[in-house]
């Protein structure tokens, strides 16, 4: 199961994770209290607290939860690949996340440059409702970025 498949998760290189470029374009554009959905490892100094099931790393931000069940508002909220995941994901995740933060980030994979194992969805900007602002990096992968709330 992917949550479980522990080697792969901490094993990943870049581009299959965010390398300091990228760590830069979340922290530039994050704000206040930050969930991070997932537990990449570089992310970690950037969230109040981080959501993962079966955790993959040992630290007090780390909680085992379900993305899915964010109940509370958070001042930003981000994702390293996840939208990727699956299509399926995606559209349950998305209204989810943007109902609960004034800022979503995501860095999302266009054209993996590696056989991805897990990631079976490359949605471009178009493909996602409602649509983000785009960060173009490469044509691997671009930064989307939903605001919730103008003063950002």
């Amino acid at each position: 199961m992917m949550n479980n498949d522990v080697d792969y998760w901490v094993n990943l290189t870049w581009p299959a994770c965010p390398n300091e470029d990228d760590y830069k374009v979340f922290e530039t554009h994050i704000k206040g209290e930050t969930l991070l959905l997932g537990s990449t490892k570089l992310l970690l100094p950037l969230c109040s607290e981080a959501w993962d099931l079966n955790p993959k790393y040992e630290n007090k931000k780390i909680k085992n939860k379900d993305w899915l069940d964010i109940d509370r508002r958070w001042d930003s909220i981000i994702l390293d690949g996840g939208l990727s995941l699956s299509k399926e994901l995606t559209d349950r995740l998305l209204p989810v996340i943007i109902e609960h933060c004034d800022i979503f980030i995501s860095r999302s994979f266009l054209n993996p440059s590696w056989e991805p194992k897990y990631a079976t969805y490359f949605p471009r900007k178009q493909d996602l409702t409602p649509q983000p602002q785009e960060i173009i990096i490469n044509k691997v992968y671009s930064f989307y970025i939903w605001k919730n709330n103008k003063q950002f």
